[in-house]
């Protein structure tokens, strides 16, 4: 018996995310978070949901049957040195292990961009940790590194 997939991408709400993906949330953390003793999982839902009110933060679910598995979150907005320049800079990126080297993830790649496009981007940036299909993928996508962040506890 074949397994069926309802595979979608949909725009969502912060109440949405906070409602259904605290698993997906803890998952992410366990899964990238470098210094986990500085970097205690803690959402701050009353910002998120203030920039959801002012209209620059994108939000996109991946739904698997009608069930969160997966999620996009960018911000908008015009760059500190280039007020002339609307950027969208992403996030949070997360798809369940089992839908990874699926079309979803990269479906949610292009659905990002789509939506930071009609939201004025011109520019999209994502974040990537080093050694990841992310990292991998973004050259592929003809995305080039901008800057390197570095990182240090202290």
């Amino acid at each position: 018996m074949a397994i069926v997939r309802n595979l979608e991408i949909r725009p969502t709400t912060v109440a949405d995310l906070f409602t259904n993906g605290s698993e997906l949330f803890q998952q992410h953390w366990s899964e990238i978070a470098l210094n986990k003793h500085l970097m205690v999982l803690n959402p701050d839902r009353p910002r998120y949901e203030a920039l959801e009110a002012a209209g620059t933060l994108i939000i996109l679910g991946a739904y698997e049957n009608n069930v969160l598995v997966g999620y996009s979150v960018s911000f908008v907005a015009t760059h500190f040195h280039y007020s002339d320049l609307t950027v969208a800079n992403n996030d949070l990126l997360f798809l369940k292990m089992h839908l990874r080297g699926t079309r979803l993830g990269l479906d949610l790649i292009y659905e990002t961009e789509r939506e930071a496009v009609a939201r004025g981007a011109k520019m999209m940036l994502w974040h990537a940790k080093p050694n990841t299909a992310l990292a991998d993928m973004m050259p592929r996508l003809n995305y080039g590194v901008q800057d390197i962040i570095f990182s240090k506890a202290i």
